[in-house]
């Protein structure tokens, strides 16, 4: 039996976002980690007056700004690492 429209498409699907993943997020998030979590990076840097005096940064606090990066820097990218070759798998296929 041929597969169902809804599971083609959702494989496909989970093929695209493994593609993104590791070709665009992944190495966008490497970058983020040495930057801000290495030694003298810009988490011992970056202080809450700085903050406050961007405009564009407004309410956003030293606190928030640790969180969100530490997700992305320790949870995140470590889970695409570890899950490097399974993705892989779903990135190589064209469809």
């Amino acid at each position: 039996m041929p597969l169902s429209t809804l599971e083609r498409d959702t494989i496909a699907r989970a093929c695209g976002v493994a593609k993104q993943l590791l070709y665009d997020l992944q190495p966008k998030l490497a970058v983020l980690t040495h930057i801000y979590d290495s030694a003298g990076g810009l988490k011992t840097t970056v202080t809450q007056a700085e903050l406050d005096e961007a405009v564009e940064l407004s309410g956003l606090t030293k606190a928030q700004l640790d969180d969100g990066l530490y997700v992305l820097t320790e949870l995140v990218g470590p889970a695409l690492s570890t899950g490097y070759a399974a993705l892989a798998q779903l990135a190589a296929r064209n469809l």
